[in-house]
């Protein structure tokens, strides 16, 4: 195929563009010019893309649920996807369910949004090759936020989540599919993403085990992603086992495909050999800087605060500490998340200069779709294009490099804190799940403003890349309160072994 030829108007609309003031003899040799340099285009085009692995497997793409079989607003088709020879039995005769960001080969995603409706991966996931092989069924694919740009779970193109704890209340995003599916049985373990604590959100209001995984740990592979340097996959589970379960076999080097976020060496321990109930051997920091913000509840930070206890009372060493800069995490994470993410819809959720493996059929259809649907992006997701484009404009991009910058030195601060102590303790989120929220027809601003006023501790991991945990806290009547453990990084083991210590001090 030969790839189109540019115009004149062409150069003269690029010009513009990029200023480059070309005069009218200078347009006239870069017109030929670069139409000689797309001949090795025409060659390009001509070589064939290297294949990416696809499990050979039963594949029922299946259909949209009745409201009758999911109430809840959690599911975005059922479907019947297994291997038709697994290699391994880890997983034989669970339901899993993946959020709607996640390929999973001849079965439709759409990110939660209208302007992917129709786009269907030809590939599978590293992590769903994994379920697959390791005896696991993928049984639905669960609604999420408009391209995971929010964190109640109220902005997807098929309705919002509502919460399963108390229906009429958010479930927490944007992986809100995920956790009304795992906690209501539709699946037996659903898998989340987590860019700004979209795992341990929805798992903390909605009261479930939600694990966000050190970054890298689990190939991203094959999942739509935001910004290389937050994307994360990770289980939630009703029970930490069963997190544990699932983190065995989606965790390591994806040894098909470069994942940039992976470094090339990854040990994978026993994770529930892990769960021995001991914590009288680790020393826990209450990170008091996660408490008492701005939004948080009285009855949040209370419920947290007596989980350390519990802690306590079992052996551990509990001790508060203060980490002035955890403070940083909004206004850090704002940046990476507003125009890093935003920059990725616009490249079609790939990143120059990377190594990794490049969706090249959904680069196309996201890029057409922002062409042709771009006002059908969610109102939280309009929001973040119109203060991308202004800073990348205005500021030349120069905030988000000074917050990869920053996010740097939180990291180097918490890991001194991890010098000293083996886990941080602090409320996943500072409040509640919230009432349902407004749709942005009837009330915009309250719709976006609600959008993410719940990240200040869970964004924390993203931007340092340590492994954290959401688990429900003990003893609450009313809406669940959700207890974060972090650790060090790759140490997911001791985080779980911690989290199933709490949970089964009962």
């Amino acid at each position: 195929m030969t790839v189109r030829r540019l115009s004149t108007e062409d150069i003269v609309r690029i010009s513009l563009i990029r200023d480059l003031d070309l005069s009218e003899v200078e347009r006239e040799d870069y017109l030929a010019l670069c139409n000689d340099v797309l001949g090795g285009y025409d060659a390009l085009d001509a070589l064939p893309e290297p294949s990416y692995p696809v499990i050979k497997a039963v594949r029922d793409p299946g259909r949209r649920p009745t409201r009758d079989e999911d109430p809840l607003n959690g599911v975005v088709r059922f479907c019947e996807v297994r291997a038709v020879t697994p290699s391994g039995d880890a997983l034989e005769g669970l339901g899993i369910g993946v959020k709607d960001t996640v390929a999973v080969a001849g079965v439709p995603i759409s990110c939660g949004s209208r302007l992917l409706y129709d786009y269907t991966p030809e590939i599978d996931a590293t992590v769903v090759r994994r379920i697959l092989d390791a005896g696991g069924r993928i049984t639905a694919t669960l609604n999420t936020d408009d391209f995971a740009f929010s964190g109640a779970g109220h902005t997807s193109v098929y309705g919002p989540g509502q919460n399963p704890a108390e229906p009429g209340h958010a479930a927490g995003g944007s992986s809100c599919g995920s956790v009304i599916a795992a906690a209501t049985g539709l699946v037996d373990i659903a898998l989340g993403g987590d860019q700004g604590g979209s795992i341990r959100i929805p798992a903390s209001w909605s009261g479930i085990v939600g694990h966000k995984p050190t970054h890298g740990l689990v190939p991203y592979t094959g999942i739509v992603g935001f910004d290389q340097t937050i994307d994360h996959i990770g289980p939630m589970t009703r029970t930490v086992e069963e997190a544990a379960l699932m983190l065995g076999v989606i965790a390591g080097v994806d040894d098909t495909a470069i994942d940039p976020r992976q470094p090339r060496t990854i040990t994978v321990p026993d994770y529930r050999a892990a769960l021995t109930g001991r914590v009288d051997d680790l020393s826990i920091a209450v990170i008091e800087d996660g408490f008492g913000t701005p939004d948080s509840m009285a009855e949040v930070d209370d419920a947290v605060r007596k989980a350390a206890r519990v802690f306590a009372d079992a052996g551990a060493r509990v001790e508060s500490v203060s980490l002035p800069e955890h403070a940083w995490t909004v206004p850090i994470w704002n940046a990476v998340a507003i125009e890093g993410g935003v920059d990725s819809f616009y490249h079609g959720h790939a990143a120059y200069q990377t190594k990794g493996h490049f969706n090249t059929r959904l680069m196309s259809a996201m890029r057409r779709a922002v062409k042709t649907h771009g006002g059908d992006f969610s109102a939280t997701a309009k929001l973040g294009v119109l203060l991308y484009d202004y800073m990348s404009d205005q500021y030349d991009g120069l905030f988000y490099g000074k917050a990869q910058n920053l996010a740097r030195q939180l990291t180097a601060a918490y890991d001194r804190v991890f010098a000293k102590y083996d886990l941080v303790l602090m409320p996943t989120t500072p409040q509640t799940a919230h009432p349902a929220i407004p749709d942005a027809v009837s009330d915009r601003r309250t719709h976006i403003t609600q959008a993410l006023n719940m990240v200040r501790n869970t964004a924390t991991f993203n931007l340092t890349g340590h492994p954290a945990i959401s688990v429900p806290c003990h003893g609450i009547s009313g809406l669940p309160v959700g207890l974060m453990l972090a650790g060090r990084q790759f140490q997911d083991d001791v985080v779980l072994r911690a989290s199933h210590a709490y949970m089964a001090a009962s």
